[in-house]
């Protein structure tokens, strides 16, 4: 039924991700000798297996964790390993020596079991733990990324090279991203997340759509008792209200001083400096056996059979907005948002599982800064009306965002070497881009594309821009526009993994998704025209993979090959895109595309092939070679679609684009130095082709209109070293060093309209990209003492629990343009931003009271409070010689001292943890 159901729904265009691990090993005696039979163990759950021939074993199917894991033989002694952790899609080594003339049982402690070098490992694949994460200083899955190597954040996450959009974001085995985008909208509590796999180069066949890296994030799962927590982080322990009291009204506008808007609403007065931050961030999570079906059901006389579990994760957070201590009120950056996370886990025989999962977020944050643009022409969704009184607030561009996820998934092992994994999921998110508003006022209405719209007179609003003493602006419009987008995708998937035998681990699957996105928005340009658009389509997409995963003393080998398809199901594509329309109709008339076809469905297949060879004991080398595509943006593929070609510079999509491909190839060197430190040497070249670009059409001897196309192209070349030591002697640490150079034709789909629109010619040459940083450092450095340990006043060890997290950053300057080029073939990114620094410092101190752990901690961000720059308000001021002393005068706030092209100063955040 299930399958029949796949094939009929088409399929996804989201990747696959594993969500467990193995454990693998020899067992033998004291002579070396391969015990034949012996039983090998995961306490406390189901899962073991006996000893071959040679005495190996392997145990698959486990979830990411820590586990205890016991070796037996009739004869002999026992022996129990504990802390012995399991890896997403990787293979935990874990050996075992029993003494035929010994009795009883022995324990090890195992401090290494995920081995300091994975030698199967031939991906750039790092993981970061729930344990982890605990003790780093970060807010969010975008902090834990942006610390690793090849990761560069500039106007989104570019890895190793590559645009922003390449990277897909997995929670639990499925994407959690915005097809119209390709941008990733959910907000995992980190309370939540058992492990992050971050892999930038070199993922198998199991993963598509993505070009650049994958980001699978395993959430945690309820155990047999119940465990809890709640944790709180911020600078005030107050939430924070709403601006509604936050207005002009009684001041004079040509006497506005910084003081004034400070007592009707401190919190965004927050004055610490250029950009201050209000925060209220609250964490709490619940896990252990279901109430309903362990408790309340027996006690009528109900037993469900087995066992079901549950873990839920929830956060709250409100921020203030950035504020400016010098020119008044700031940025309209504010966020409020809930997020809840539910996972049930049913286990009702040995090789059942099944999981029900929910995942639910409300959002809305202040959009753009606003305060030196002005608004046009206000039109918002009838219904959805403003009355905004006389506070400046509701002035402002707001996202409101809704997020949901529900699936269900079942894990069916077959036998001891063979399980499958069935998995329906639907994800929604709904984005609306508008004004904050009142939905009592009533107005008038206009129609676009059969919605009626409303016109608000903003009477209680200055409607013109307030200028102050140094030209800086204060008040004003922002530019109309709305936008509403819904994109909703259902997802079928099943893998099948087979340990075929000790050498070779075979993995197949299929997807089917079904997409239904819709999109409309209205927008002004500055000469005040309308224009409005929209799109209500549905695509569908599919994949089919296998792979093996060979596993030999010597070689390790993990090769694949995976086949997608994608069905724009759209059929109003004209024939000609030279002469593309009727004459005389409009946008939405059944004859308007002239000669309309329906789009080719797209195929391609990507091999995919990687190597690790292990030297010794402590050095390996490892090498890849694949191919990954990655469907454009559904923006760029129907965005403007219909024809829309009134106004200047109309841009429309393009429903038969093909996709984007990166071929990669990686080569690198990895040496253990010791038991706790190791180093990891990385090369690679990325050839991209079929970068969305645009294409100026001429569909008449003077009319012309951009349509996307798939004319980009770039490479990237660079080298990674990264340094590791694992917690010894009370310390760890890491250090990262990236050298890259990412060129191209074009850093964005939109920057050949760009040069049309500016009458520049159309580069051909490949020049730096906007995030082309050539040198990136990250080093994390971890101190930290265990329970009962460190130095004590008497018998008790005072500090005990005791720890400091040092992180630091290092970047080298992105390019830009210079201006005032006076030429029609600009110089590109010829000229480099000034070097950023950043240093985050976090000091906690743990407490154990009976069961219960309390954590307090302080996170200080920027502790030096440097001054970096973000970027340029002006270009041409930056680079103007004003105090007349022959060099560039270099400053980056422009005419009107904007401190927005500043970073964040320091800032300092309080956090309370507990824990049971």
């Amino acid at each position: 039924m299930l399958l029949s159901f796949a094939l009929v729904l088409f399929v996804a265009l989201s990747a696959t991700a594993g969500t467990t691990g193995k454990i693998a090993g020899r067992v033998t005696d004291t002579s070396g000798n391969p015990l034949i039979g012996a039983t090998v163990l995961v306490v406390g759950t189901s899962y073991g297996a006996m000893t071959d021939a040679n005495g190996e074993y392997f145990i698959i199917n486990l979830q990411p964790g820590e586990y205890s894991v016991e070796a037996r033989m009739v004869g002999m002694s026992a022996q129990t390993a504990e802390g012995v952790m399991v890896i997403v899609d990787q293979t935990t080594p874990m050996d075992f020596t029993l003494d035929p003339t010994a009795v009883g049982e022995t324990f090890i402690q195992v401090t290494d079991s995920r081995g300091l070098i994975m030698m199967d490992a031939t991906e750039s694949f790092h993981v970061v733990g729930r344990e982890d994460i605990k003790t780093m200083p970060v807010a969010g899955i975008a902090d834990v990324v942006n610390r690793q190597a090849g990761a560069i954040s500039r106007g989104g996450l570019h890895m190793r090279g590559g645009r922003s959009g390449e990277v897909t974001y997995m929670i639990d085995g499925v994407a959690q991203i915005d097809p119209t985008s390709r941008s990733f909208t959910s907000a995992v509590p980190m309370s939540g997340v058992a492990e992050t796999a971050i892999i930038s180069g070199g993922f198998g066949a199991e993963y598509g759509n993505a070009q650049s890296g994958v980001v699978n994030i395993v959430t945690r799962e309820g155990g047999s008792r119940y465990t809890g927590s709640l944790d709180w982080n911020g600078n005030d322990f107050q939430t924070i209200g709403l601006a509604d009291d936050w207005h002009w009204g009684g001041i004079d506008p040509d006497d506005i001083n910084p003081a004034d808007p400070e007592d009707p609403f401190p919190w965004r007065w927050a004055n610490v400096g250029p950009f201050a931050e209000a925060r209220f961030n609250m964490e709490s999570t619940l896990g252990g056996p279901e109430p309903f079906t362990s408790y309340l059901l027996p006690a009528i006389g109900l037993d469900i059979p087995g066992d079901m579990n549950m873990f839920f994760s929830g956060e709250f957070l409100q921020t203030g907005g950035g504020m400016d201590g010098r020119y008044g009120y700031g940025f309209n950056d504010w966020v409020e948002r809930w997020t809840g996370n539910l996972k049930l886990t049913y286990k009702p025989n040995a090789k059942t599982k099944i999981n029900l999962t929910g995942y639910y977020m409300d959002e809305q944050y202040g959009y753009g800064p606003w305060d030196w643009s002005r608004y046009e022409f206000p039109y918002i969704l009838e219904g959805d009306t403003l009355a905004p009184g006389q506070s400046i607030l509701y002035g402002c561009p707001t996202i409101f965002r809704e997020n949901y996820s529900l699936g269900a998934g079942l894990t069916q092992t077959l036998s001891d070497a063979t399980f499958m994994e069935i998995r329906l999921n639907q994800y929604q998110t709904d984005m609306t881009y508008r004004i904050y508003n009142d939905p009592d006022d009533t107005t008038t209405t206009t129609e676009f594309y059969g919605e009626d719209f409303t016109w608000d007179d903003w009477q209680n609003v200055t409607p013109t821009r307030l200028v102050d003493y140094d030209s800086f602006y204060r008040s004003g419009r922002h530019r109309s526009s709305w936008a509403e987008t819904r994109s909703t995708i259902a997802t079928f998937r099943t893998d099948v993994t087979s340990q075929v035998n000790q050498q070779h681990q075979l993995k197949a699957g299929i997807e089917a998704s079904y997409y239904d996105v819709f999109d409309y928005y209205i927008d002004t340009a500055s000469g005040g025209n309308i224009y409005a658009g929209r799109y209500h389509v549905f695509p569908n997409a599919g994949a089919a993979y296998i792979q093996d995963k060979m596993e030999y003393r010597g070689m390790i080998v993990n090769a694949g090959l995976r086949f997608d398809y994608f069905d724009a199901n759209f059929d109003e594509y004209p024939a000609d895109i030279n002469d593309p329309i009727n004459p005389g109709t409009q946008p939405g008339d059944p004859d308007h595309i002239k000669e309309p076809v329906e789009v080719p469905i797209k195929y391609h297949l990507s091999p995919r092939v990687g190597f690790s060879h292990p030297i010794t004991e402590r050095d390996v080398l490892h090498f890849t070679y694949g191919h990954y595509f990655q469907t454009p943006t559904f923006d760029r593929m129907f965005s403007g679609s219909d024809y829309d070609l009134s106004g200047a510079f109309p841009i429309v999509g393009n429903p038969d684009l093909n996709p984007e491909e990166t071929i990669s190839y990686q080569v690198g060197v990895k040496h253990q130095f010791d038991d706790v430190t190791m180093v990891d040497v990385t090369g690679y070249y990325k050839d991209i082709t079929g970068l969305v670009d645009m294409q100026n059409n001429f569909y008449s001897a003077v009319d012309a209109y951009d349509l996307y196309v798939n004319g980009d192209y770039g490479n990237v070349r660079g080298m990674e070293i990264s340094l590791v030591r694992r917690p010894s002697d009370f310390w760890s640490g890491s250090l990262n060093y990236t050298y890259s150079v990412a060129n191209g034709k074009s850093s964005s789909a939109t920057q050949n309209y760009t040069y049309v629109w500016a009458g520049w010619i159309i580069p051909k040459k490949e020049s730096p990209l906007d995030w082309d940083q050539r040198h990136t450092v990250n080093a994390e450095l971890d101190f930290r003492i265990p329970q009962g340990e460190g130095p004590r006043i008497g018998d008790t060890p005072f500090l005990e629990g005791f720890g400091v997290h040092l992180s630091w950053n290092y970047g080298s300057g992105f390019p830009y343009s210079p201006s005032g080029q006076g030429t029609a073939q600009p110089l590109i990114n010829s000229e480099r931003y000034p070097w950023t620094m950043e240093t985050t410092l976090k000091v906690n101190k743990t407490f154990w009271i009976g069961g219960v752990t309390m954590d307090a901690y302080c996170q200080v961000n920027n502790l030096f409070n440097r001054q970096n720059i973000n970027t340029i308000a002006d270009i041409a001021w930056y680079d103007a010689d004003l105090n007349g002393d022959g060099e560039p005068d270099h400053d980056p706030t422009g005419s009107q001292d904007n401190p927005y092209v500043f970073s964040r100063p320091r800032m300092i955040r309080f956090g309370l943890g507990v824990e049971w």
